[in-house]
């Protein structure tokens, strides 16, 4: 079945985790749907979602979605300090002609700006980690560019926009990176 492309996956997505990915398209759907009282949204925001998982890994919609299918329903597997856990794509539905005033933990309005990150890595699981942020190069030894405050960031460059929209004063960079960084050359 040949899905009518309504909306392209969000470019700056693809740098995200796949649970960054799948709670922000859960977020936004439950946001516009509820808004707008939509009954057969699902569809679109689904299959939106599928075409940025593929666009992310190189590959088709049909590959991302048998590779991911946990019981007959999408999920993204993710690991805690209790263990593993899966998250699912929003599929449980809502009633019609529900209002907000019927349940207060709806969402009103959708965030477009899709500013937000869910899954914030520690400090040490970054250094740990012996991969720079930038080049994504590994087993390099890494240097701490620090902000004073994320407010003085213009947000200009593609460094300073993920920044800020990680919400991070910080960025784990090989010696390479961070140089060109200091030089104007990073971005």
């Amino acid at each position: 079945m040949q899905v009518p492309s309504l909306r392209n996956p969000f470019i700056e997505d693809l740098q995200n985790d796949d649970l960054e990915i799948l709670l922000a398209y859960n977020a936004e759907f439950r946001g516009i749907y509820n808004y707008y009282k939509l009954d057969s949204f699902k569809h679109i925001m689904e299959y939106s979602m599928y075409k940025t998982f593929a666009n992310k890994y190189k590959t088709s919609v049909r590959k991302i979605n048998a590779e991911f299918r946990i019981n007959g329903h999408f999920g993204v597997r993710y690991d805690t300090k209790k263990g593993s856990k899966v998250a699912f794509f929003y599929s449980a539905g809502f009633k019609k002609g529900q209002s907000e005033e019927s349940d207060p933990k709806v969402d009103l309005l959708a965030d477009y700006k899709r500013n937000y990150i869910y899954n914030r890595t520690k400090l040490d699981d970054r250094l740990l980690s012996s991969k720079c942020e930038w080049c994504e190069m590994e087993g390099v030894s890494l240097q701490m560019h620090h902000v004073r405050k994320l407010k003085d960031l213009k947000g200009k460059k593609r460094w300073e926009k993920r920044m800020i929209e990680r919400k991070r004063k910080t960025l784990a960079l090989c010696r390479s990176s961070h140089l060109d960084l200091h030089n104007g050359k990073l971005d």
